[in-house]
């Protein structure tokens, strides 16, 4: 609401939507509304426990090859279904011109994914400390950024965003928490519980940048196709990408779904009444997640891109700026990942740490981070990794002062912040942006953002940590006190 709130006021007193745009924006947001409580439902009946169930099949055969080959296997499934990455990968074969074929980024991207999945549910049962874990993997980033240009650079570190969307983070949280429960990790059980989404983002800017290494690192162009908004008719839009959209949900669950019945009859053996359970879930997920990604689709990203060219073009730098921000922020809690997320880090803690807390400061860091990018367009001597490399440094640095669990939280928050919304809506916003700067360039500078987004958060919520050990050791202090009076 706040976000369509915004977009209202903006079209009737600053820069007016074309009128088959702002009803597509609007229809859009009613599917949203309706999609975003009926996923959220189903995620909580389903998605969670066969993504348990799954970890919990893998461990319990005791033998690691088994582990590592099952976690790879289903983190490259759950990945290839992911819709968030397949918007992104469209995105990026539309502005390139085919250069960069869709089908091929979402293989590459699903590879490494898989890769760090399995690797990630090796730490998990090998007591690796986290902290330690991401220096080695941001290192070996840091080493191959050295040799990539900065196309495939932000490209890289935007498919680490898209891949952490509405299908892989409820799955990659069931599976790190089935794991962590049913490892011998004792009393790290709930800071095991978090930092798999972290980790598999990693593995997207690796799959990425190995692939622009391969490909020689040739040079990228591309432009906005501005001139074609508004030409299609307003209900034929939502028409044309309901069945779209309908084949992406099944082919997302279907992989799973079959993964997890062979599974379940191997090893799980679950009873009748929860597998009815887990059907009727899956329903609600499926029918939540087509009216969401087709609000999304049809309705808000073009609205989105030509918000950002208008803006740019009849107002000011200061506003276009201020406006980033205000959308960075209104995005989070219109995240269902998000949701996911900061609901299972309640529950895990005890309610120890709140998720109002978590989602203010993951609002924080997404407003800035957008503030950043639009900065970052309207600057042309201002480079991604001008901000990206002292942003990585801090949360790396930060992970070894605050408790661990703030760690895996803070990484797993990057991931979420650089969903769903943030790709149908920040992303072409930023693009429209760049579209309308005649110094800036469509892919290097109008992609970027979702890096940015999956960085700040790293970043606020460490901080947040610190916050509470410098809290929890003062409240320790003054009852020692007590005690001692």
């Amino acid at each position: 609401m706040p976000i369509v709130g915004v977009v209202l006021l903006l079209h009737f007193f600053l820069v007016p939507l074309e009128t088959p745009v702002l009803m597509r924006f609007l229809i859009g947001a009613v599917l949203i509304m309706v999609g975003m409580p009926l996923f959220l439902l189903g995620v909580d009946i389903s998605i969670e426990p066969i993504g348990e169930g799954m970890s919990e099949a893998l461990i319990e055969t005791n033998k690691m090859k088994i582990v590592v080959t099952g976690s790879f296997l289903f983190g490259f499934i759950i990945s290839v279904a992911e819709p968030d990455l397949h918007i992104l990968a469209q995105q990026v074969s539309s502005v390139t011109n085919n250069a960069i074929p869709q089908m091929l980024l979402v293989v590459v991207v699903s590879l490494g994914i898989g890769f760090m999945i399995a690797m990630g549910m090796y730490r998990i049962l090998k007591k690796v400390p986290l902290n330690r874990f991401l220096t080695v993997v941001y290192l070996a980033i840091f080493v191959l950024a050295i040799f990539s240009n900065s196309d495939f650079l932000a490209i890289a570190f935007d498919a680490s965003g898209s891949t952490t969307g509405s299908i892989t983070v409820p799955f990659m949280l069931a599976m790190a928490a089935g794991a962590s429960a049913f490892s011998r990790s004792g009393a790290n059980e709930d800071t095991d519980s978090f930092g798999l989404l972290g980790i598999a983002s990693s593995g997207a800017i690796l799959g990425v940048l190995v692939m622009g290494l391969i490909s020689g690192n040739n040079e990228l162009s591309g432009a906005l196709p501005l001139e074609e908004v508004a030409t299609a008719g307003i209900w034929g839009t939502f028409l044309n990408q309901v069945p779209i959209t309908a084949r992406d949900a099944m082919l997302a669950l279907v992989p799973v779904l079959i993964l997890f019945l062979i599974v379940n009859a191997i090893s799980l053996k679950l009873s009748k009444q929860k597998m009815i359970r887990i059907g009727i879930g899956l329903i609600y997920t499926i029918i939540g997640l087509i009216l969401f990604l087709t609000g999304v689709n049809a309705g808000f990203m073009e609205a989105a891109s030509r918000l950002g060219y208008l803006l740019t073009v009849e107002t000011n730098s200061f506003m276009v700026i201020a406006m980033g921000i205000l959308f960075g922020v209104l995005t989070i809690p219109a995240e269902p990942s998000v949701h996911i997320l900061t609901k299972q880090i309640e529950e895990e803690t005890a309610g120890a740490i709140k998720s109002g807390t978590v989602m203010f400061s993951l609002c924080l860091g997404v407003g800035v981070a957008v503030g950043l990018s639009v900065l970052r367009i309207l600057i042309p001597s201002l480079q991604l990794w001008h901000i990206l490399l002292p942003a990585m440094a801090i949360s790396l640095l930060l992970s070894y002062f605050v408790p661990n669990i703030f760690v895996g939280i803070a990484f797993d928050s990057g991931g979420v912040a650089s969903g769903t919304m943030t790709a149908t809506f920040i992303l072409p916003f930023t693009q429209g942006v760049a579209e309308s700067i005649p110094t800036a360039n469509v892919l290097t500078d109008g992609f970027g953002v979702l890096a940015l987004v999956a960085t700040t958060p790293l970043i606020t919520v460490q901080l947040l940590g610190y916050l509470y050990r410098l809290r929890t050791q003062y409240d320790t202090k003054k009852q020692e006190g007590e005690s001692y009076e």
